[in-house]
């Protein structure tokens, strides 16, 4: 119930960040076919449109509430408020102006380290960590998934077993920018490397949690 409850609210953040009309098929399949709808209209054919309006869906799905401190416990980074950066889930000026308060409070003053955008992170914990919350925060989109480890033999990998998202498109193009790259640049965006590997072959999919990622070619 949870899951059909998020993917219908996703697929309305999406048709309305896109202008695309409600696919008349349920669930996951819908999600699909309105991404297909996108993909090959005059607006969305571009690549990067497609990863831009992916990762807007993305911010609003996760509230303006869920970043900010995302990027502050996992990221490592100060907050830093711009008010010309309207996005869903920027850093609040209070938030940004509470740290700089402290900053002034501490012995010295100064306190480099707390400038605003200075990043620290990612901390140790942030890939394992990640890693054990993302089934539970992704998986009504991509099926379910088992903890592994990265390339590198470092905690931090996922493996979802067989992605429903790349069963049901059967599209490298959707693969790559309505779910990889997305991904990808989210993540950076949050402060935490993440690489997201396919396999076209079997439709398993691995996402290593602290790892750059290569580029797409």
């Amino acid at each position: 119930l949870a899951e059909g409850a998020l993917l219908e609210v996703t697929r309305n953040i999406y048709c309305a960040e896109t202008a695309v009309a409600r696919a008349p098929q349920d669930g996951i399949r819908g999600l699909i076919e309105e991404m297909r709808t996108y993909m090959l209209s005059t607006q969305g054919v571009a690549p990067a449109a497609q990863r831009r309006v992916l990762i807007r869906t993305l911010r609003t799905l996760m509230t303006p509430v869920l970043p900010p401190f995302y990027r502050i416990f996992m990221g490592g980074i100060v907050p830093a408020h711009d008010p010309a950066d309207g996005r869903v889930g920027a850093d609040p000026r209070w938030l940004a102006d509470g740290v700089q308060w402290l900053r002034r409070k501490l012995p010295g003053g100064s306190w480099d380290g707390l400038a605003p955008g200075t990043q620290h992170g990612p901390w140790f914990y942030a890939p394992t960590l990640t890693a054990v919350v993302a089934p539970y925060a992704f998986g009504f989109l991509v099926g379910p998934s088992r903890l592994n480890l990265r390339a590198d033999g470092a905690w931090g990998g996922l493996v979802v077993e067989r992605c429903k998202f790349l069963q049901e498109s059967n599209c490298k193009g959707m693969c790559l920018n309505s779910c990889k790259l997305p991904a990808q640049d989210l993540f950076a965006e949050l402060g935490l490397p993440l690489r997201v590997s396919p396999n076209f072959a079997t439709q398993e999919c691995q996402w290593s949690f602290g790892e750059a990622a290569p580029p797409p070619a």
